[in-house]
């Protein structure tokens, strides 16, 4: 099997075979290994530029891109929608044109709008990598969430993984199911009925309707935040009752000792997961947020190999 990475761009995980899912985690490994914390002491992006361009609010993946991409030898151009010309009235794709012709090289793209990230890449010649779009996808975030789950199990084929929570808004839902499906992994997800996708059928996945239940079922529990800048009225009747009837609580480990623990951040403590559960030795919240600068890394230093050759 060659290792090659085959993409100009990371758009969706659905882009992503079972090979490319296997060199971006392997080449993440390498750089754990290798040390992430250092100085930068990479330069496959040597003497290129990449434009970190959020049109939404980030912690997380905001500064995990910026800091893997300096890891690995770029120069960063921070973009901040608010204080640039689209505050004026300028077309997202007259912006776009404008930075491009400053000779940068890679996008780096948040965006609210579900498709928007791809729709970019049709006006450039840059690579660019999709850092969550709308309800749509968020790869990077799947692709840490996959290697935190094979630094703890090894192989996925056949382990019962249940993603919890908002997965009717939930870009990160989306594309941690897909290339949880990809490796073989089985895929459940917990939500109150007003909170799952209407095309949940098509997922081709396990549905809980009850904490225990998928808490029996699962090797691995991935909570997601309760979106509540982005809920509609009716959808849940108070974030209460949520916490009482699909939160995760200390009373589930005891009951499970070895479940695995995960969230991508930010949480809402006390909502979807109290906090000492997020604290407990079966947490790995914080691993994910060091594997997203590794991922990140990976993928970037592989795009860029790309760069000449597609």
């Amino acid at each position: 099997m060659a290792n090659i990475f085959p993409h100009k761009h990371l758009l969706s995980a659905s882009q992503l075979s079972k090979s490319d899912i296997h060199i971006i985690t392997t080449r993440a490994q390498e750089f754990l290994n290798s040390g992430i914390s250092t100085t930068p002491k990479y330069d496959f992006l040597r003497g290129k530029t990449v434009v970190s361009a959020f049109f939404e609010g980030s912690t997380r993946t905001k500064l995990s891109f910026e800091l893997a991409a300096r890891r690995i030898g770029a120069d960063v151009l921070s973009f901040t929608a608010s204080a640039s010309s689209l505050s004026k009235g300028e077309s997202l794709i007259d912006t776009l044109n404008t930075i491009d012709a400053m000779g940068v090289d890679m996008w780096v793209v948040r965006h609210s709008f579900s498709g928007a990230v791809d729709f970019m890449s049709g006006f450039s010649d840059c690579s660019f990598l999709n850092a969550g779009d709308g309800q749509h996808q968020h790869p990077t975030q799947g692709l840490l969430d996959i290697l935190t789950m094979q630094q703890h199990f090894g192989d996925l084929t056949g382990k019962n993984i249940c993603i919890v929570g908002d997965i009717l808004h939930s870009r990160v839902a989306r594309s941690t199911a897909i290339l949880l499906k990809t490796l073989g992994a089985n895929v459940g997800l917990l939500a109150p009925g007003t909170l799952f996708p209407h095309d949940v059928s098509n997922w081709k996945v396990s549905q809980f309707r009850k904490i225990d239940d998928a808490v029996e079922w699962a090797d691995a529990l991935n909570i997601l935040r309760i979106q509540r800048e982005r809920m509609a009225s009716g959808l849940l009747p108070s974030l209460e009752e949520f916490s009482n009837f699909f939160g995760v609580k200390m009373k589930h480990l005891l009951r499970k000792p070895d479940l695995l623990i995960m969230h991508p951040g930010p949480v809402n403590y006390g909502v979807e997961i109290d906090h000492d559960v997020a604290r407990a030795v079966q947490s790995v919240i914080q691993k994910q947020v060091t594997n997203g600068v590794a991922v990140r890394m990976a993928v970037m230093a592989l795009l860029a190999e790309n760069i000449e050759r597609i």
